[in-house]
């Protein structure tokens, strides 16, 4: 399933979903960061933030995939996808944890969705791109 080099163990993919997961967060907040000091610097106005929200929740997921399914040789699309629901209910954790509040709602369905096509448009695109 890996491509790997000889004599190398090929990692698990869930590991690689989790780890693109975790890597896509991180991604996340730097686009926060970048977004919060746009905002403070008058780069962009406060009317953006439903707009950019939505870009970085698209952008994250897409990385969470690209960084999960750089290892793998097959299933690249599901394995895109898996990377992108998890950081999906991932930064769904985060974020209720933070407001102390789980709402379980359309927009997460929304979300999940958003995340999984991300995520696996991300791994398609990086199949057909050849890498």
């Amino acid at each position: 399933m890996q491509s790997v080099k000889s004599g190398a163990k090929a990692p698990h993919a869930g590991m690689e979903v989790i780890k693109g997961g975790m890597l896509g967060a991180l991604f996340s907040v730097g686009l926060i960061f970048l977004y919060a000091l746009a905002l403070w610097k008058e780069f962009l106005p406060a009317e953006s933030i439903r707009l950019v929200n939505a870009l970085i929740k698209v952008l994250s997921a897409a990385a969470a995939a690209l960084f999960a399914v750089r290892r793998c040789a097959r299933r690249r699309w599901l394995i895109g996808g898996a990377a992108g629901l998890f950081y999906t209910l991932l930064a769904f954790m985060v974020f209720s944890i933070l407001s102390d509040t789980f709402v379980f709602s359309e927009a997460l369905l929304s979300d999940l969705l958003i995340g999984l096509l991300s995520g696996i448009t991300a791994a398609v695109a990086r199949q057909l791109a050849g890498k």
